[in-house]
């Protein structure tokens, strides 16, 4: 079962790996839309695509493996102590202003402008949530 729980484990966190690269990449890429000129924005917007991509594989590979890696190397329930349950809350929100992020995103692309200001926001709140979320999952299986 060891040779189970390391492969999870690597895939968790490969995943988190590509979830680390659109939440730090999606940002750098979003402060350049407001200065972009009209020829450039596809290509920003074809990249945080590419990035949003990458991050919505590795989110529904974390979401998967995270409980299941508890659930088998403690046995069940044992697992989910208040750090690993604080760690779920903080992807909860996550997701949220993942999803909130994309719609946003969407919506700038068909040429509302008006929301640009708040892609950069969200783009800092899903940094310190992912931070957060590393950081809970510390404690959670120290």
């Amino acid at each position: 079962m060891d040779i189970v729980n390391n492969l999870l484990f690597w895939l968790h966190l490969v995943a988190l790996a590509l979830g680390g690269v659109a939440a730090f990449g999606i940002p750098v890429v979003g402060s350049r839309m407001a200065s972009a000129d009209v020829v450039s924005r596809p290509l920003l917007f074809s990249l945080t695509h590419g990035l949003s991509s990458v991050g919505r594989a590795g989110f529904g590979i974390l979401i998967v493996t995270g409980p299941l890696l508890v659930w088998l190397k403690y046995g069940g329930m044992a697992g989910f102590t208040v750090w690993f349950t604080i760690k779920m809350v903080f992807v909860v929100i996550l997701l949220v202003s993942v999803i909130a992020s994309g719609v946003l995103g969407k919506r700038a692309e068909q040429g509302d402008m008006s929301v640009l200001p708040w892609l950069p926001r969200l783009g800092i709140l899903n940094i310190l949530v992912l931070l957060a979320i590393v950081l809970c999952a510390v404690f959670a299986f120290n």
